[in-house]
């Protein structure tokens, strides 16, 4: 019903007529001699009266929709329009009107006044004014029908906090969640740099697959040999070379690291004062005119440091 809908507007108007009357009655007080007299004269005018000011309630704006689920003015026959199907659904509710509730103040909705105002104890005159309204009100808030409703309003009120609820706790859930993995990126990018410096510091062994040259291209290349200078730098490490040599299993291998494109693999290397080394590593760092030259100890790959040699390329 729509009474139902305007309940809580109308706990509004009630809260708010208790609260102004007394500053009513005081502005009241401040108005001119004339103003009283006129008051005395017209006892009628302050019967029906809506809002808070003690003059014809015909000249007030009829604006504030929340004061009131009747509006905002006097209501008596003749009157139609939405306040007068309020009135009409609220005295039907009550059992004083039984007509159509098709918003005219006929005849049969001015008797449900009379009745009920008769009931309450308020001027028998047939037109609903503040003391009607707020009798409606309080008569209607104590049925069962309107008790329902707060109390479905409440429960309703409780599911939508508890739907905030769980909204919040959701956007903070995700906001870990987001947190979380923007941590693990982090770590992810850190990891990736130590492991990018660890391949700098350190020969990285390519898949570079070696095919020996036939016997008769060797005998052609060991024909001729050059000279180049290099950067040497020296590593100990176990496992296999790039062309598949195991140094675990033979730690004295003579190999050197090497960049293909300047030394191709495969080739003999005579180092000045450790004899001839075969080509048959590479190395991430290994580029251009250097060596990396396998010791069969860290210590004595420490002792060797990183020296300029003049090296010969035997093939």
């Amino acid at each position: 019903m729509n009474i139902i809908k305007r309940l809580t507007a109308v706990t509004s108007l009630t809260v708010c007529v208790g609260i102004l009357a007394p500053t009513t009655i005081v502005l009241a007080k401040t108005n001119s001699t004339n103003d009283s007299h006129m008051i005395k004269k017209n006892p009628e005018l302050t019967s029906d009266a809506v809002g808070f000011s003690l003059l014809d309630p015909a000249g007030q704006t009829d604006t504030n929709d929340n004061n009131s689920i009747f509006g905002n003015s006097l209501l008596q026959q003749g009157d139609t329009g939405p306040s007068v199907v309020e009135l009409q659904d609220a005295l039907h509710a009550l059992g004083y009107y039984s007509g159509n509730i098709d918003g005219i103040f006929d005849t049969l909705t001015s008797d449900a006044a009379r009745s009920f105002q008769s009931d309450q104890k308020i001027a028998d005159n047939g037109i609903v004014g503040a003391a009607t309204k707020t009798a409606l009100y309080d008569v209607y808030r104590n049925t069962e029908e309107a008790k329902a409703f707060q109390k479905k309003a409440e429960e309703i009120k409780k599911q939508d906090q508890k739907a905030e609820e769980e909204k919040a706790k959701k956007a903070a859930e995700e906001k870990a969640q987001k947190a979380r993995a923007e941590k693990a990126r982090k770590a992810a990018e850190i990891v990736a740099r130590l492991k990018q410096a660890r391949e700098n510091q350190h020969p990285v062994v390519k898949a570079v697959v070696y095919k020996p040259e036939s016997r008769k291209s060797s005998v052609v290349r060991s024909q001729s040999s050059r000279s180049l200078t290099v950067v040497a730098t020296s590593y100990a490490l176990g496992g296999r070379t790039a062309t598949g040599i195991d140094f675990s299993g033979n730690p004295d291998a003579k190999v050197i690291a090497v960049d293909p494109d300047v030394i191709p693999l495969g080739s003999r290397v005579l180092i000045p004062g450790y004899g001839i080394y075969l080509a048959a590593d590479t190395g991430g760092s290994i580029q251009g005119n250097r060596i990396d030259i396998h010791f069969p100890s860290k210590t004595a790959a420490l002792n060797f440091g990183v020296r300029t040699l003049t090296i010969q390329i035997l093939h």
